[in-house]
């Protein structure tokens, strides 16, 4: 985790990224570019992709979930990306 941190710039947003790569996708998605342009940022989309994976993967490490335990007692466990703040 730690080297893809240092692809990230130290400003990288994860909403900007996301921004980004909706603006992205609309080019490809229109069919109005050039092929080297469309080769230039389907690798900008990667890179983006990258660098917002390893946002999110850090994050994960640092989101903890709440659970009561069978004793009443509550216990802190890692929350899965896939898991929402409702699902067990």
């Amino acid at each position: 985790m730690k080297a893809a941190k240092k692809n990230q710039p130290k400003d990288f947003k994860l909403e900007t990224a996301l921004k980004r790569l909706e603006q992205i996708v609309e080019k490809l998605e229109s069919g109005e570019v050039e092929i080297d342009q469309a080769l230039g940022l389907y690798q900008e989309g990667m890179e983006l992709m990258g660098q917002a994976k390893a946002s999110l993967n850090e994050v994960n490490f640092k989101i903890k979930k709440l659970t009561l335990t069978g004793q009443g007692e509550f216990k802190t466990e890692a929350m899965k990306l896939e898991e929402g703040p409702n699902e067990q």
